[in-house]
């Protein structure tokens, strides 16, 4: 990589600046004003004469480059004053910061004043240091994790003034601040009319002009250095101070001297750690002999501290370099101090090391020129080692030449030249933002140090060196090597993605690849290019090749070596893809001749099956198969790098996959070989192709399968199928030719070692494609062990063993693994797509399709098929009724079901294949006279084929029990999702008896699980309560509203009712299939490990969801239910397992319990009269007597007097006007008094009702007698707790006769014993009478 001059940024409003100076006539018209930019780029300001013009960086979305656009322009409040300097201040915030708040420039006038302006051209400040014209205004920034403070300094003809960067920031922060706010006066900070300035002057001995000067640095000199200054000073008697003081030094150029070297002491001693020693002992020794001779300590004399720094003080003169006939003219100062460019009036530019005051260099012919120093540091790259070195370079700029000349320092020749223009400007910035401390800990602000200002095409140049123009041509090497790297990565992204232009950037990549020289910048290339986004297989080759033919005939050493290893290894890889990838279709003659490949009857029949299973929906047209192997434009750079990052690479003899990028090879491999299949096979082609890459055939026949294996199973038929499995057939043989014979050198009764690996292989297999595999393996292996077999000269076998058909080790292997591929590919081809039954019920479980591998079905314990069948079979929503056998398995073990799940597995799949083919010749489907066909349902048939494979894991039993249990699991996830509890409760009615221990093992597991919780938290509420909660409260502690939780109690009864039925079960066992390999413990085996549940806790949870049950539904208040109708230990046995036997006995509940459950009883009958409705003339009540049926049943779990209950219902029936229905249950109640009074009260309210609604009833009713009249006075009262009222209200719905008998059957009842109450059912009974007549 070369220097160059970049283009930095655009300049919009140079020419309106230009006309705006009133300079539009000269083309050199920057040499007439005065210019600064800010170090950091965000501001550019111009001066001429009393004008000022800002500019400042704006967005500019048509370019990426900077775009400084005019921000301010305007003249000075002084018209009479001329600007003489300009310096651009980034301004950083007051906390520890590194980023750029705001700019302020400082502009130096004639009259010595020094004005600070925002960068929007906004005055803040100004302050007069000295009365004289101001030379240059500059800033001494502090080194990097450095805690000095910055310095600012102004240069006038006599003198310099330094202000404290601590000192100006805050003023100048606040003057902003307060013009933001927009107000007259300064606050916050408390400012000063004038900054703390200390000035220092220059000792003038003869006629001295000044043209420029700058600090080199104000850091504290060395002590050698400073005791030598002190002697020539001071003289060789002189007394010196062992510690130098805090001094600048100053370098200026001008007359008389040409150079002058100058120090500003800032008058203050810092005392060294011997001085104060030495002073600590003295004050010691004089107490402790003050202590001994009883004398007080002679007082010091007061110390004489030196003086304050004054105001004005006189630099030291440090040397002079006098030249009659030189004037300095400018003078920089490198980064760090140490050295400084000088040019002069005699065409001369001069190195001078700032330390030891002597000319290093001297450059001639370079009239009035411009100098800039330019600090480059080594770049790293990841992956090399480098030394980060620093270098320096100094730009000299010669307007008169109209070059830019870049030299090397200090000794180093021009490393190169540019020609620019001759009316442009050099820009160089030496100092950091304001405010930035050097010693904060994060990235430093980007100082752009040499920017050179273009006048013809207004713009801004940056010069750009990289750090190998430093070095000798031998270290330079890795520096030059690194420079074009990171050129090549430039490269890498302009790269285009197609056309003419493509092809030549290739090109230049690989040329510009094939220079690099050292082995860890190529080994970085490389390393870049494999995790580059944009890396094609012909781009990489080029590389690889370019390196290829530049690397050495003899490695240098090892790892030179490896590297050649490397690139070849990776050419042919590529040279592989590239062909295979660009496979063309060959002529007829070149296509090998690919003959069928001949399979069993038993083999077709499973392939035509799978075929049918996995038949795609016929609305869909399925594209053209060979539409998913048509080439692309462009190769897909993530499959490239895949392919090949799957290969070892390192191995001089050769490539081999890498075992840990299993999971790519079937991508890779469907990526590498779909064209090759796709458009007909040349297999001698092949064969050269696989010698050439030197990959091992084991490896390569691992891809042919990984490509059989991850190809989408698309076919319309059975034909299609032996079609694709002939070709990769052909390519086995292949592989099994160029591997060569000692694959079937193996013995009759031994295992083949190359087989062996392939069936390893395929264990992993997903679903039906590792069994056509299968099959195709075990045929070429069978066909060439044989054919071994027949050309050898062995002629021993007699003609009795040539009858019997030779089966040999391997080929038995064989036989076990399609037999259980057959059964996970059936598995898999039903379990892969979910299906939906015809009639849908409950809720549906999200479904995914299982990894059903032979390797993770084998492994995954022996529940692994009955978990992802109950999967399946949730997700398709049918009812679990249909899912219930008639008949159990049959009665094999597990010896036997080997040998007699094959024939069954037939049979099921004879009447499947005739459903689908031949659905005429079915006696199943035959349908009976007069009834329609209906077609079987899917999920079933699907069902009955798995059971065929799998009859123990699929009983139904099994099934019910995890299909239940995995309802349970997602409610318990979602509280409010009420259906999946219903569905896992429809799926517990469907047990079996002969089941009922697995339906009560899992019962145990989700009660523990699942439900106890929840149950527990909803009953601890409405204790709280004493009623059903409000939402809040419901969605806070149950995750559910106060409107699903009636039915969440229902839903926990109805389970708990299964719960209780399954204790009384039989003993029942396990079977699995033999194949299913221990692992993790199934679902059903955990339920018949679970014990058996107490029946008094059972009990007694069922009564606890009643009384929440009917607290909740009928918005019963209750306080505290739990400690009112359950006595303390039955609280206790609530919260203790299931399962385990309680330490104590469960008291018989007292009367006063009793009573309180029956009062509670007896409020939630009168609830459920509300559960009555009466439309038009038909009369619903079948809730209310499915609730009473639930009353009484919790009745006769306490053990209550049911006779007061079933009065209750009587009387509220009577209440509510039912008295039909209250007849018919009055023949189940006996009479007593209670009754009658009860049914009295009702009948007089009636009767006030009815005389309410007419005088001349109210006059008969009174003729009857007083104590009538007073009893019906009475019922006018309000209602008490032992009162009932009526529903009815108004006189109409009163009915007579209805009244008559129902006062018959009072008067029947308070007759029993006489009651008082009798004479006045007689007189109402008489009162009745007379309003009927």
């Amino acid at each position: 990589m070369a220097c160059e001059v970049k283009s930095f940024g655009n300049i919009l409003d140079f020419r309106k600046v230009q006309e705006y100076f009133g300079l539009g006539h000269d083309a050199n018209w920057l040499n007439a004003v005065n210019y600064a930019m800010s170090p950091t780029g965000e501001t550019i300001a111009l001066a001429q004469g009393e004008k000022l013009a800002f500019l400042s960086t704006c967005w500019d979305s048509r370019s990426n480059e900077n775009t400084y656009a005019l921000s301010w322009c305007g003249e000075l409040e002084n018209t009479n004053q001329i600007v003489t300097s300009l310096l651009c201040l980034p301004m950083t915030h007051l906390v520890r910061s590194t980023d750029v708040d705001w700019t302020c420039v400082a502009v130096g006038l004639t009259s010595g004043m020094v004005l600070f302006y925002t960068d929007a051209g906004v005055k803040l400040f100004s302050q007069c240091c000295q009365e004289d014209t101001v030379i240059g205004i500059k800033l001494l920034s502090p080194p990097r994790h450095s805690e000095a403070d910055a310095l600012l300094y102004i240069i006038y003809k006599s003198c310099m003034c330094f202000i404290n960067g601590q000192d100006i920031l805050p003023i100048l922060a606040n003057c902003r601040h307060n013009m933001q706010r927009g107000a007259l006066e300064r606050s916050g900070f408390p400012t000063a009319d004038v900054v703390p300035f200390h000035k220092y002057k220059f000792e003038r001995q003869r006629e001295t002009i000044l043209n420029d000067a700058a600090i080199v640095t104000n850091q504290r000199p060395s002590s050698y250095d400073f005791i030598v200054q002190q002697s020539i000073s001071h003289g060789y008697f002189a007394k010196l101070q062992t510690t130098p003081a805090r001094s600048s030094q100053v370098l200026a150029a001008g007359a008389e001297p040409y150079l002058g070297f100058f120090e500003a002491e800032e008058g203050y001693k810092t005392v060294s750690i011997g001085e104060v020693a030495k002073d600590v002992i003295g004050m010691a020794y004089k107490n402790l002999l003050g202590g001994l001779f009883r004398r007080s300590p002679e007082e010091s004399p007061a110390e004489q501290l030196p003086p304050m720094p004054r105001k004005e003080a006189p630099m030291r003169t440090r040397c002079h370099l006098y030249d009659g006939k030189r004037d300095g003219l400018s003078l920089i100062i490198a980064p760090g101090g140490k050295l400084a460019a000088v040019t002069d009036n005699l065409d001369r530019v001069m190195l001078v090391d700032t330390q030891q005051a002597i000319v290093l260099r001297v450059w001639k012919g370079y009239r009035d020129a411009q100098c800039a120093f330019v600090p480059v540091k080594e770049r790293s790259v990841r992956g090399i080692k480098t030394h980060h070195r620093k270098s320096l370079f100094l730009v000299i700029y010669a307007p008169r030449l109209g070059c830019l000349d870049i030299w090397a320092l200090q000794n180093g020749p021009k490393v190169a030249a540019f020609t620019v223009c001759k009316s442009g400007q050099l820009i160089y910035n030496n100092h950091s933002p304001l405010g930035t401390p050097g010693g904060h800990s994060r990235k430093a602000p980007v100082i752009n140090h040499c920017l050179f200002l273009d006048a013809i095409d207004s713009s801004l140049k940056e010069v750009i060196i990289p750090f190998h123009y430093a070095l000798s041509e031998t270290n330079s090497q890795t520096s030059r090597d690194i420079e074009m790297l990171r050129q090549l990565r430039n490269q890498l992204r302009a790269l285009a993605h197609s056309g003419e232009d493509r092809q030549q950037q290739i090109a230049a990549i690989a040329k510009l690849a094939g220079k690099l020289e050292t082995l860890e910048v190529r080994q970085q290339c490389l390393e870049m290019l494999l995790k580059s986004k944009r890396l094609q297989p012909e781009l990489f080759q080029s590389i690889v090749n370019a390196f290829a033919e530049s690397k050495e005939q003899k490695p240098a050493d090892e790892a030179a070596q490896e590297f050649q290893y490397q690139i070849g290894n990776y050419k042919r890889l590529t040279d592989l893809y590239l062909t295979l990838s660009n496979y063309q279709q060959p002529s007829s003659d070149s296509i090998s001749h690919i003959e069928l490949l001949e399979l069993s009857d038993a083999d077709l029949v499973t392939i035509n099956q799978l075929v049918i299973l996995l038949d795609t929906d016929s609305e869909q047209s399925a594209p053209p198969r060979e539409v998913s192997f048509q080439l692309q434009a462009s190769h897909n750079v993530e499959e490239f790098v895949a392919y090949l990052s799957i290969f070892n690479i390192d191995a001089p003899d050769g490539v081999t996959l890498l075992a840990d990028k299993l999971d790519k090879y079937g991508s890779v491999s469907n990526d590498l070989f779909g064209q090759y299949f796709a458009r007909g096979m040349c297999l001698e082609q092949f064969k050269q192709w696989a010698t050439a890459v030197c990959l091992p055939s084991k490896d390569l026949l691992t891809l042919i399968i990984y490509f059989w294996l991850d190809k989408p199973f698309n076919y319309a038929n059975c034909d299609e199928v032996v079609e694709d499995m002939s070709r990769i057939a052909a390519m086995v043989r292949t592989i099994c030719e160029l591997a060569g014979e000692h694959i079937n050198d193996y013995a009759y009764n031994a295992i083949s070692p190359w087989w062996q690996q392939v069936r390893e292989l395929l264990l992993e297999s997903k679903q039906f494609a590792g069994l056509l595999v299968a099959i195709v393996c075990k045929t070429v292996a069978t066909q060439l062990w044989r054919n071994r077999r027949e050309g050898s000269c062995d002629e021993s076998a007699t003609e009795e063993e040539e009858r019997w058909e030779t089966i040999s080790h391997d080929e038995a292997q064989w036989g076990l693994l399609i037999g259980k591929l057959e059964d996970v590919s059936v598995l898999g081809a039903i379990l892969s797509r979910p299906k939906i039954c015809r009639d849908p019920v409950g809720a549906e479980l999200i479904y995914e399709a299982p990894d059903c591998s032979l390797k993770n079905i084998l492994s995954g314990g022996k529940g692994i098929v009955t978990e992802l069948a109950a999967k399946w079979l949730n997700n398709s929503r049918i009812h679990p009724s249909l899912i219930v056998e008639f008949t159990p398995p049959e009665n094999e073990t597990d010896d036997e079901q080997p040998a007699k799940a094959k024939p069954k597995t037939k049979e099921k799949t004879k009447p499947t294949e005739q459903q689908v083919e031949e659905p005429e010749e079915s006696e199943e489907l035959e349908p009976e006279p007069g009834k329609p066909c209906e077609p079987l349902e899917p999920v079933l048939e699907r069902l009955a084929l798995l059971r065929a494979h799998f009859p123990f894991s699929l009983e139904s039993g099994v099934l019910l029990s995890v299909m239940a249990w995995q309802h349970m699991v997602h409610w318990s996830k979602q509280l409010a999702s009420l259906q999946h509890m219903r569905a896992a409760l429809l799926c517990l009615a469907q047990f079996r008896q002969a089941d009922w221990a697995l339906k009560h093992g899992i019962c145990c597991m989700v009660w523990q699980a699942t439900l106890k919780y929840p149950l527990q938290a909803t009953a601890k509420l409405m204790q709280k309560v004493g009623r059903l909660p409000v939402d809040k409260m419901c969605h806070q502690d149950l995750d559910m509203s106060a409107g699903l939780v009636p039915d969440f109690l229902e839903l926990c009864l109805e389970f708990l009712v299964h719960f209780s039925e399954s204790l009384e079960h039989d003993k029942r066992e396990l079977r699995f299939e033999q194949a299913l390999t221990e692992g993790q413990l199934p679902v059903q085996f955990l339920a018949l490990q679970q014990h058996n549940a107490l029946p008094e806790l059972l009990q007694l949870h069922t009564q606890l969801c009643g009384v929440l049950h009917f607290i909740a539904t009928f918005q019963l208040r209750v306080p505290r239910p739990l400690t009112t109708l359950f006595d303390a230990l039955s609280n206790q046995a609530l919260l203790a397992d299931i399962n385990k036997e309680l330490p104590y006995e469960l008291p018989p509940p007292d009367l006063v319990l009793q009573q309180k459950r029956t009062q509670f009883l007896c409020s939630t009958v009168a609830a459920t009269m509300d559960l009555i409705r009466e439309d038009l003339e038909q009369l619903y009540i079948l809730d209310h007597v499915f609730y009473m049926a639930k009353i009484c049943a919790l009745a006769d779990s306490w053990k209550l007097d049911k006779l007061p209950i079933l009065r209750k219902q009587v009387v509220e029936l009577y209440a509510f006007g039912y008295d039909a229905e209250a007849q018919v249950l009055l023949h189940d109640i006996s009479d007593n008094e209670e009754l009658g009074r009860l049914l009295l009260e009702i009948a007089g309210r009636r009767l006030n009702l009815y005389a309410d609604g007419s005088q001349t009833a109210f006059l008969k009713i009174a003729s009857v007698g007083h104590e009538l009249l007073a009893y019906l006075d009475n019922l006018k009262e309000p209602l008490t707790e032992q009162s009932i009222g009526i529903n009815a209200n108004s006189p109409d719905e009163i009915d007579i006769g209805a009244l008559d008998k129902l006062l018959a059957h009072a008067y029947k009842c308070l007759s029993k014993r006489e009651s008082r109450q009798l004479i006045i059912a007689a007189q109402m009974y008489n009162a009745v009478r007379i309003l009927q007549s």
